[in-house]
């Protein structure tokens, strides 16, 4: 009986219900596209931040701003979100950043008032150029082979084109902002072969987000004005006030 009794368990073991597998949920998606990596590259969605072209001095008004938007669907169904650079609130550029398995990614960047914008593709896919890790640290160089889109307002064309960002330990002096003095950070140094407007230099702080960014806000290399961030607020909020991003006071 005993022998009969154990071989009924044993069939009905094997025939009971399989054990599930946790599946992993992905990231958190709440505050748009991953939480987590958001807050890391500080992307927190209608965030401002104000810069000074003085690194030691807050100005009033500010010299830049640049605001977070809310998360933006280009075509083939790419979700970004933007963040406009702004002078005297008015918008002189804008980049749309993607957040693939954690890394930072430059998708498209776009220069107000001229019709003009650069997207990075593979084929007909955009993929973008990849800026960051959450993990990012000193001495790093990624390196991104694309297909430059460049739309201007009356022609299109396609550039293949050689994207690098080359990590280093920030200085000091960079650290040091009209804000706070950071403990550290990392400089960003871009080299696009051939150029497509990218920025020479940003320094950014984890869990910050950029402290110091240069542009020249043109498809064209041109001229360009280090900026130091000199406040950071939720347009909106209590704390944050309702002024445009690039109208605050100090």
């Amino acid at each position: 009986m005993r022998l009969l009794a154990l071989g009924l368990s044993l069939f009905v073991l094997a025939c009971g219900p399989k054990p599930t597998t946790m599946q992993d949920a992905g990231p958190d998606t709440s505050c748009g596209l991953d939480c987590v990596a958001q807050a890391r590259y500080g992307l927190i969605v209608e965030r401002c931040f104000e810069y000074s072209s003085d690194p030691l001095n807050a100005q009033d008004p500010p010299t830049l701003g640049a605001w977070v938007r809310p998360v933006f669907t280009l075509e083939g169904g790419v979700k970004v979100i933007p963040v406009e650079y702004r002078q005297n609130g008015q918008i002189r550029m804008i980049d749309s950043f993607s957040i693939v398995d954690g890394n930072l990614r430059l998708m498209r960047r776009e220069f107000a008032g001229t019709g003009q914008s650069v997207t990075y593709k593979t084929g007909m896919d955009i993929t973008g150029v990849q800026w960051l890790t959450q993990g990012s640290s000193a001495g790093e160089t990624y390196t991104s082979s694309t297909d430059a889109f460049i739309a201007n307002q009356s022609s299109t064309m396609t550039v293949p084109t050689t994207y690098r960002m080359t990590t280093a330990a920030a200085s000091a002096s960079e650290l040091r902002t009209p804000l706070e003095t950071y403990t550290s950070g990392l400089k960003l140094l871009v080299g696009e072969t051939p150029d497509h407007g990218s920025d020479p230099r940003r320094v950014y702080v984890p869990d910050v987000g950029f402290v110091v960014l240069a542009s020249s806000f043109s498809l064209v290399p041109g001229t360009t004005v280090a900026v130091s961030l000199q406040k950071i607020r939720d347009i909106g909020s209590p704390d944050g006030g309702s002024d445009a991003c690039s109208l605050g006071r100090p």
